[in-house]
């Protein structure tokens, strides 16, 4: 039997032998910021494959290169790190959490396409001054009215950044946030908890394999300012330093102009921009069905870890004593937090 062939017994999609087809600009790129080499990235490849095959804690999993290398480069290519990223996903994506933006990526789930088609969130298709794809967000578009939309609004999310991070450009590159934020209400502050938002910045610090090279907020209503201090201020220090706000869309200099949907200036309509990434994301239908099949055996984790309890992000998956370490991890107690929200509220 071929390595190829015992991997795929644990993977949910087919195990590839990687060719590489970067320019010569993203493999210079790739290994003067990621320290990737074509030895490094084979070597890298077959240890997270060999780790996956002989964990018993995962049943199973994607096993492609594209997948796998998406865990390398966003750790530098640091194999322990990688293999804590990828597990810690498939243990997030279960939705023990009590939310299912992983783990039911339905593209015709109700209200989805809705969003989709109001260009709440619109990757463009032009790159960035620095080669980056931008990702722009008008969070106004989401109806804070309609029941469970927020866990609507994050597998939308979601199907982007599984879609994007598929293409090693972006692995390597990174990706850019432009939001508009014009029209934001308090209403659409509470389409997602804040015990939610909070678990979820905190799990996808270590889970969303995404180099985040910036976010450029533009035309933060006053009297929401608040959200965006709490944000900032539980945001990781490297991530806060990247965060700019923006009086107006052309003080966002990372893009030109002629970029943007052409309902802010630019030459191609956002009808036209969301067009071709419907038909992506319903062609990969199935594909992200399959994403169901990804499973982790919850026997061998403590009930902190599987329900992404924060403090729980401290323990090594692969120490003897997890079980004991998880005894010392509990539920959060966000009545500081909640008093700190309601503190910058009123302030």
């Amino acid at each position: 039997m071929s390595d190829l062939e015992k991997y795929q017994a644990k993977s949910t999609t087919e195990v590839d032998e990687y060719k590489c087809t970067l320019s010569d600009e993203l493999r210079k790129l790739a290994e003067s910021e990621l320290r990737e080499t074509d030895e490094v990235r084979s070597h890298g490849i077959k240890a997270m494959r060999d780790w996956i095959l002989d964990n018993p804690r995962i049943i199973k999993c994607r096993m492609d290169s594209s997948w796998l290398l998406r865990f390398l480069r966003f750790r530098k290519f640091s194999i322990p790190m990688a293999q804590e990223a990828l597990e810690r996903y498939l243990i997030f994506r279960e939705g023990l959490y009590g939310y299912d933006w992983f783990s039911n990526l339905d593209f015709n789930r109700p209200n989805l396409v809705d969003l989709l088609d109001k260009g709440v969130i619109i990757p463009l298709p032009n790159r960035d001054k620095n080669g980056r794809q931008v990702l722009m967000y008008r969070l106004a578009g989401v109806d804070p009215s309609i029941p469970d939309i927020g866990n609507t609004f994050l597998t939308l999310s979601t199907l982007f950044f599984e879609s994007l991070l598929d293409i090693e450009e972006n692995q390597i590159r990174g990706i850019n946030y432009m939001g508009d934020v014009t029209g934001l209400q308090l209403g659409h502050v509470n389409i997602i908890p804040l015990e939610t938002c909070y678990k979820f910045g905190k799990n996808i610090e270590k889970t969303c394999a995404a180099r985040h090279k910036g976010f450029h907020i533009v035309n933060m209503p006053s009297t929401v300012q608040y959200i965006a201090n709490f944000a900032l201020k539980h945001m990781p220090d490297k991530l806060r330093e990247r965060v700019s706000f923006c009086s107006t869309i052309e003080e966002v200099d990372c893009v030109e102009k002629k970029n943007l949907p052409k309902e802010y200036g630019g030459e191609v309509s956002m009808e036209d921009m969301i067009k071709p990434w419907k038909e992506t994301l319903n062609a990969k239908k199935q594909f992200f069905l399959d994403y169901s099949k990804m499973q982790v055996n919850q026997k061998l984790y403590p009930q902190q870890v599987l329900k992404c309890v924060v403090s729980a992000l401290k323990i090594n998956l692969n120490s003897s004593d997890m079980f004991e370490q998880a005894s010392n991890c509990s539920e959060e107690d966000l009545s500081g937090l909640q008093g700190s929200f309601r503190k910058l509220e009123i302030d």
